[in-house]
């Protein structure tokens, strides 16, 4: 058995119709006109073909007057079809089934799939003269093997409006061989041969009869002459592979008033009549080349769009990525101005807690050998005006700095966000800017990411809002912006307060110091109490803006490369008489780095969550969903395809 007749091909085949149609909603993608003829052309005319015992369905068409209902009724054998020298007399599809078929469940709805309405059993042949739905009869007199549909015109209107267009579309779809009735008025109207060039070979190729109404006196040689332009207008150059026969029907004028049927002359000797050829076709057999045409046309489309829909998940990545990392910039943005004295002041505190009493005892001879420097510092703190009062004036200036700080990184985070692009800027050395370009270099469809290089190592990119998140990005553009604003600013504190996660990760730090400690450590440590070194860690300034020394009698100490803030500083306050060797100064540095990274680290994770609460949690959250949903379904869909590419690699 041809393995597209096999129970798994089909179940595969409506996978694939299922995940498509998942994917293109999920998505957002623009690919909907192509998809909905190929959802038409699996659900109305693949899928129910594949089942066993499907008749063969011919369907006549042509231009208006052509004589497609007269010649409807000479081969069904039933004067039903309405007939006159009227165009557009005929408002409906009329389809005529063997009446073998009667009693046959499942057959007219087969044939209707494609349609979108139910059919309903023709009472009285002047339905067919108002608009509506599809009508059916049983024909007495038509083989069990064929179906007959009988068309409205489809050129009755003006050029781009037409009246029965999409109706006589859904019936070309469902056949399965054409039968094109023309007159020497129309034969050449390339509007209509190209519309029938379309439904004959838009998915898969099939083949069709065809009918010449013609004058009497012209010869056979004309009308191949004239059958030959039709057929290269509807084919092109495989027009000889593809057209089954060619008829003419001489005008005659008792046909036209009804008195007898039309009779048809095949061209050439040995060609059966038009009825018989029908009959003696193999349903089966037609249907499988004309379905393995359409399977493989289907299956390539198929392999397009899940491509697509690889790619608009990769998009979708990207941007979710870059969301996160233009997050985290503007999250190092609002800690510009954040004071990091306190932090210090309280890891010297805890350190020194846990100093033995000889070291203590230390401590407090130290502070009185570098009394006569604190005085001085204090004097020179006061000959430039930096009283009590002035430092708590600075402390609300710091406050208002921290302030404009988080506003205008929230300000630009959100305009970001509801750009049609984010635009990032990377260093070249940054780990995320390798996987983004490469990333952003397997776009090769629709979906296309911007990516530059400079002759300073920065990468720049632009990455395009994907169409499944244009609805949530919407709504954020509407929302109470003001609001938001309110909710960072009372949320503030978290920026400037000690909480207890940092506390304990204080401790830690502290007793992890302590725990490497070597015997050498222990002794530079003796003599630096002496020297007030380590409660010098109290005094550290944090002047990342201002750069404010404490006194001439300053040393600055770098702790650079923490979370890529630049020109971090911290000001440690010892006597200058007491010198600090490089072994010193590295311990010093071991000290004070991990508590500004540790402090570092938890306000970053708290703004960054803030942020994304308050501003990107809508199009992240949404953003992840559909990647995991559609990841399941391309998944389902590479499956199915496999499949579907087997039956067609398997020989009939």
């Amino acid at each position: 058995m041809d393995p597209l007749y096999d129970d798994a091909t089909s179940d595969a085949l409506a996978r694939l119709k299922d995940d498509a149609a998942a994917l293109t909603e999920l998505l957002g993608l623009d690919s909907q006109p192509a998809m909905d003829q190929w959802m038409a052309a699996v659900e109305g005319r693949l899928l129910p073909r594949l089942q066993p015992g499907f008749p063969l369905v011919a369907a006549i068409c042509g231009g208006g007057s052509a004589g497609k209902s007269t010649l409807f009724n000479s081969l069904a054998g039933d004067a039903l079809s309405p007939t006159g020298g009227r165009a557009g007399i005929n408002r409906r599809m009329l389809v005529a089934l063997s009446a073998a078929h009667e009693n046959r469940c499942g057959v007219v709805e087969a044939l209707f799939d494609s349609f979108d309405e139910l059919p309903q059993l023709l009472d009285d042949k002047e339905q067919l003269l108002s608009p509506g739905g599809p009508l059916f009869y049983y024909a007495k007199g038509l083989p069990a093997t064929v179906v007959l549909v009988d068309t409205p015109d489809f050129d009755t209107g003006a050029k781009g409006s037409y009246q029965n267009r999409e109706r006589v579309e859904g019936a070309l779809r469902a056949a399965d061989v054409l039968i094109y009735i023309f007159t020497n008025a129309n034969y050449n109207n390339r509007d209509n041969t190209d519309f029938i060039a379309r439904m004959l070979t838009a998915v898969g190729t099939r083949r069709c009869f065809l009918v010449y109404r013609v004058d009497a006196a012209f010869s056979d040689q004309e009308v191949h002459a004239h059958a030959d332009t039709v057929a290269r207008n509807l084919y092109g150059d495989q027009a000889g592979q593809h057209v089954l026969g060619v008829y003419r029907a001489d005008e005659d004028n008792r046909v036209a008033d009804g008195v007898r049927s039309m009779t048809l002359s095949p061209l050439g000797t040995g060609h059966p009549q038009l009825v018989d050829a029908l009959a003696a076709m193999d349903a089966r057999d037609v249907r499988g080349e004309l379905n393995r045409s359409i399977f493989r046309d289907v299956v390539e489309q198929a392999g397009r769009f899940l491509q697509d829909s690889r790619e608009s998940c990769l998009l979708m990545e990207l941007y979710l990525d870059g969301l996160r990392f233009l997050q985290q910039q503007r999250v190092r943005e609002a800690l510009g101005h954040l004071p990091m004295d306190a932090v210090v002041r309280r890891f010297s505190e805890i350190w020194q807690a846990g100093d033995p009493s000889h070291i203590r005892i230390m401590r407090k001879t130290g502070r009185v050998v570098e009394a006569p420097v604190r005085l001085m510092i204090s004097t020179a703190r006061w000959l430039r005006g930096k009283s009590g009062t002035d430092r708590m004036a600075d402390r609300g200036k710091m406050s208002a700095a921290v302030q404009t700080d988080l506003i205008r990184a929230a300000n630009r985070l959100r305009q970001s966000v509801l750009d049609p692009v984010i635009a990032l800027n990377l260093p070249e050395t940054e780990p995320l800017a390798a996987s983004l370009r490469e990333r952003a270099r397997q776009l090769t469809g629709k979906a296309r990411v911007a990516v530059q290089r400079s002759d300073t190592g920065t990468i720049s990119l632009e990455i395009p809002l994907p169409p499944a998140l244009a609805g949530r990005q919407a709504a954020l553009g509407q929302a109470d912006w003001s609001a938001i604003v309110d909710k960072l600013l009372a949320r503030q504190e978290i920026l400037l307060s000690l909480t207890d996660g940092l506390e304990d990760e204080l401790q830690r730090l502290a007793a992890e110091q302590r725990r490497r400690l070597t015997a050498i450590d222990q002794i530079r440590q003796t003599v630096a109490a002496m020297l007030n070194i380590i409660p010098a860690t109290a005094a550290v300034t944090y002047v990342l803006h201002t750069g404010d020394p404490v006194g001439a009698v300053g040393i600055k100490v770098k702790l650079a490369g923490i979370f890529g803030l630049n020109d971090l500083y911290a000001l440690v306050a010892i006597p200058a008489t007491a010198g600090m060797k490089k072994a010193d100064l590295k311990q010093l540095e071991a000290l004070l780095g991990p508590v500004a990274q540790t402090w570092l680290t938890h306000k970053l994770t708290a703004l960054e969550g803030l942020f994304e609460t308050e501003i990107t949690a809508t199009l992240l959250e949404a953003g992840r969903t559909v990647i995991d949903r559609a990841t399941g379904r391309i998944a389902s869909m590479e499956n199915a395809l496999s499949r579907c590419r087997h039956a067609l690699e398997t020989p009939s």
